[in-house]
C-alpha cells in the first residue's frame, strides 16, 4: 500500500524481492503492487538457475525435507510435554512449528529457548550421521541401512520467534546466496540486517555470506537504509521534504504486538480473528460491546 502510495516506478517495484520460510518461497513485485510467485523451474527459475549451489532447494529430496520434519515434528512434541507447556503443535510443507494454545496466551521465554535448544541439538546429531544413545551399531548390511534413517543433508534452522518455535528446511545463508546468485549481486555489496542472532535467533547464519548488521527495531533499520542512501549520495524524501542530513525518526509498526487480524462488529458484539499460523477465523465476544 505504501509503494502504491508513493506511485513507485515499476522498475523500481521489479527491484522489490521477498523470502519467505528462509528461503523456500521468492516472491517479487509487480507493476500492480502486489507480489507474485518468482518461477522456480526451467529457464529463469530460481531453483533452476541456482541449482549449482548445493544447498540450494531445488537439489533438496523429499524423503529428506520429510525426514527432517518427521525428526522436528517428534522433537517439539516431546518437548511440550516434557516442560508442560500449553501449545501445540503445527507442521506445514518446509516447516514445523509449536505455536501458543490461543493468541491470548503466551509461552514464557525460557521455555522456547529451552525447545530451540533442544531441537538444535537433535538435529545436530543427526546431521553428522550419529544414531541415537540407545542404538547399537554393528557392522551389518541392515545396520548400515539403519543407520541412513539417523541422517540427512539438508540445511535447517530452529528458532525461538518471540511466542513461538519455529523449525525451516533451509535457512537465511541459503537465501542470501540465492539471491546474490539470482540477482547477480557479489556479497561484498550485500547487506543483511537483522535482529535475531543469537544461536537461538534466525539471522546467525547469514553472517557466513554477507556483511551483517544487528538492530533491535525498524526503526534502526529506517536509519541504516538513509545512511546508505546518503552515503551514496542519493536524496530521498520524507513527508514531502528531502532529507539528506539527520536521521529523521518515522513510525512503524512492531508486528511483534499483534499476530492477529481483527475485525469488529458492533451490531452482533464479537470480533472475528484470524489465526496467523492457520487462517482460521474464530468469532470471539467483545470485551466492551456497545
Amino acid at each position: 500500500d505504501y509503494f502504491k502510495e508513493k506511485q513507485l516506478p515499476p522498475d523500481d517495484c521489479a527491484r522489490f524481492y521477498l523470502f519467505g520460510g528462509e528461503c523456500n518461497y521468492l516472491l517479487n513485485m509487480g507493476s500492480d503492487y502486489h507480489l507474485h510467485p518468482v518461477r522456480e523451474k526451467g529457464p529463469g527459475g530460481w531453483h533452476t538457475s541456482t541449482n549449482y549451489l548445493s544447498d540450494s532447494p531445488g537439489n533438496w529430496s523429499e524423503p529428506n525435507v520429510k525426514k527432517l520434519l518427521d525428526l522436528c515434528e517428534s522433537c517439539l512434541s516431546q518437548s511440550l510435554q516434557d516442560q508442560r507447556i500449553r501449545g501445540r503443535v503445527i507442521r506445514k510443507s518446509r516447516a514445523v512449528g509449536m505455536i501458543p494454545l490461543s493468541s491470548e496466551e503466551r509461552i514464557p521465554r525460557e521455555a522456547l529457548d529451552e525447545t530451540v535448544l533442544r531441537v538444535q541439538a537433535e538435529l545436530q546429531q543427526k546431521s553428522q550421521n550419529k544414531p541415537p544413545r540407545n542404538y547399537r551399531q554393528t557392522l551389518t548390511p541392515k545396520s548400515l541401512q539403519q543407520k541412513q534413517q539417523y541422517s540427512f543433508d539438508l540445511p535447517y534452522c530452529a528458532f525461538n520467534g518471540g511466542r513461538d518455535v519455529w523449525v525451516d528446511v533451509g535457512n537465511k545463508r541459503v537465501g542470501v546466496q540465492i539471491l546474490q546468485s539470482y540477482l547477480g549481486v557479489p556479497a561484498q555489496e550485500t547487506l543483511h540486517i537483522g535482529d535475531q542472532f543469537l544461536n537461538t535467533g534466525n539471522d546467525y547464519a547469514a553472517r557466513a555470506v554477507c556483511p551483517c548488521i544487528w538492530i533491535t527495531s525498524p526503526e534502526e533499520t529506517t536509519y541504516i537504509l538513509k545512511s546508505i542512501l546518503r552515503l551514496a549520495g542519493v536524496s530521498f524524501q520524507v513527508s514531502g521534504i528531502v532529507d539528506q542530513s539527520a536521521y529523521t525518526k518515522t513510525l512503524a509498526m512492531d508486528a511483534s504486538k499483534d499476530r492477529t487480524m481483527t475485525k469488529s462488529s458492533s451490531s452482533t458484539g464479537f470480533v472475528t480473528k484470524m489465526d496467523v499460523y492457520t487462517g482460521e477465523i474464530v468469532p470471539v465476544p467483545m470485551t466492551n460491546p456497545k
